[in-house]
């Protein structure tokens, strides 16, 4: 297993972002109906991390700044065979070890409801939640968002 640093505009980078869309417009079919609902849009102003299994891109996660002491986590991905093995507890703690490295004290999320394993996993990782919201933009959908002290 190897983790590597990259910018978001990486091509293993964008792809994984890619599965991921696929990914939800599978979990919440509506927003492939959205053209907006784009995860490969403005990658350059996120800092990544690709995890390689056997020197294959399974694994993303990155960071972007929100303000000076708060990023958002972004583009949180696992491809479905390598989930159940820890990778993305792994991912957060690499992200959230580079986000304090970085000067940010929180770090913030947005998941939709639907996402069920993905919240337990959060939850798990000492994230607290907001009530959950519907949102206006993507189908009537729920999500939470989702806030952690980077301590």
């Amino acid at each position: 297993m190897d983790i590597i640093q990259v910018n978001g505009s990486h091509k293993d980078f964008e792809s994984l972002c890619r599965a991921l869309e696929e990914f939800q417009y599978n979990l919440l079919p509506v927003l492939k109906e959205n053209e907006d609902y784009i995860l490969t849009d403005n990658l350059d102003s996120i800092t990544g991390l690709i995890l390689y299994i056997n020197k294959k891109p399974v694994g993303s996660i990155g960071l972007k700044a929100i303000s000076k002491d708060t990023c958002e986590i972004v583009r949180v991905f696992v491809h479905s065979e390598h989930r159940g093995n820890g990778y993305a507890k792994i991912l957060f703690e690499k992200i959230e070890s580079l986000a304090k490295k970085l000067g940010y004290k929180k770090a913030e999320m947005v998941a939709w409801c639907e996402a069920k394993p993905a919240l337990s996993l959060y939850k798990k990782l000492g994230y607290t939640f907001s009530e959950e919201k519907i949102s206006e933009w993507y189908g009537g959908n729920k999500y939470v968002e989702l806030y952690k002290t980077l301590d």
